[in-house]
């Protein structure tokens, strides 16, 4: 499952509608409840663990994105399509 597919589908929002900047700020759907469950979702899918401070430094998918790839998670579908304008 894609990146954004999965964050997409614990919030209850369409995959698409996900950017790098996307956060709790400018996802309506996103409340501390989901944000756990997000960071557990996608722990679980890429087979990694974030470690307390990892998690407390996440200020949007643009950074978790970028923790998963220094924890060498190869992302192929995230492109630049996906970036902040």
């Amino acid at each position: 499952m894609k990146f954004y597919e999965i964050v997409g589908n614990i919030l209850g929002v369409d995959a698409s509608s996900l950017n790098e900047g996307s956060n709790a700020t400018n996802v309506p759907q996103w409340d501390s409840l989901r944000h756990i469950e997000v960071i557990f979702a996608v722990e679980s899918a890429y087979q990694v663990r974030f470690t307390m401070p990892e998690i407390a430094g996440l200020r949007n998918l643009g950074d978790m994105r970028q923790l998963l790839v220094s924890k060498n998670v190869a992302l192929l579908e995230v492109n630049a399509e996906r970036k902040i304008a």
